[in-house]
């Protein structure tokens, strides 16, 4: 069972073995050729339980005052202790004086340890910030849903077409410690991911993000999320300006009628993504098109 940022801080007896697990593994990982030295993986483990323990987050309970940890949705905080332990484990390697190439296959300049700050690391998700839901959290929860697990499958095997993409998304979710689906994508698609090597990895990360957007929001059975899936589709046409005008009967098609726009619109209004008090008209920026493509709930 995962455990979440409030069972740390209330229920530390039963979830501390099941953080220590988490933070094993994901250590060994990270760890590469050191991934069997106990030392190492200790080093590493403690480290981080030091960080949650210096916040006031292990066993705080009502003692001390809340962080920003507190306030992270369970996939941005498995991702906040994937990313400290992946820093200590950077740092681990570099005191080993290995080779530069042993790193770069994971090192990234920017996520070089702060150590005064930790909460430097906690990072807002790649599929967009709070408090919009995101993709993200349903592939965390694919896991033990196993309709949101055909779900995400369905969407990522979309990008077979793509490898590179494909295998940007498959490490992705290899960071974030869903094992079983990332190995069953790799045997699946062993032959067009076979000695492939990435460039650019964030530049197909970014491609692959958009279809993996795209794909949920258009599978959804939320009013909301296809209401901002025909929003985003008809924004796509206007450019040169920042702000678009949309009409709602043009919201209107096979999937959704006119009134279940109009709740879909109002839920969306209602969660900040809007800025709309029930005209025929809505009005969006830029900045609002974007939260909407990264907009995505469970169905309804």
């Amino acid at each position: 069972m995962p455990f979440t940022a409030h069972d740390l801080r209330y229920n530390l007896q039963d979830n501390f073995p099941k953080l220590c697990a988490y933070l094993q593994q994901r250590a060994k990982h990270w760890l590469g050729t050191f991934a069997y030295d106990s030392d190492e993986v200790d080093g590493v483990v403690e480290h981080v339980i030091e960080q949650l323990t210096r916040l006031g987050l292990v066993g705080g309970g009502n003692h001390t005052p809340e962080t920003a940890l507190d306030h992270l949705s369970n996939a941005q905080f498995y991702a906040f202790l994937n990313r400290s332990v992946k820093n200590k484990a950077i740092d681990r390697l570099r005191r080993h004086r290995l080779p530069t190439s042993s790193l770069s296959a994971f090192e990234d300049p920017s996520n070089i340890e702060e150590e005064n700050d930790p909460l430097n690391t906690v990072a807002d998700s790649i599929w967009g910030s709070p408090p919009f839901p995101t993709p993200e959290i349903a592939a965390l929860q694919a896991a033990s849903q196993e309709e949101l697990r055909i779900l995400i499958k369905h969407c990522i095997e979309e990008l077979s077409s793509a490898p590179r993409q494909l295998l940007a998304v498959i490490q992705e979710l290899d960071e974030m410690g869903i094992e079983d689906l990332v190995q069953e994508l790799k045997d699946k698609y062993h032959t067009q991911l076979a000695d492939m090597e990435l460039s650019h990895l964030s530049q197909h990360k970014d491609h692959a993000h958009k279809k993996l957007r795209h794909c949920l929001q258009h599978s959804s059975t939320n009013l909301a999320v296809l209401v901002a899936l025909r929003l985003t589709e008809y924004g796509h046409y206007s450019t040169g300006i920042d702000e678009i005008s949309v009409d709602i009967k043009t919201l209107v098609n096979e999937r959704i009628s006119e009134e279940e726009v109009l709740k879909g619109l109002n839920h969306l209004a209602r969660v900040g993504l809007l800025d709309w008090h029930g005209e025929t008209n809505i009005r969006l920026t830029s900045v609002q098109l974007k939260h909407l493509a990264r907009f995505y709930e469970e169905g309804e």
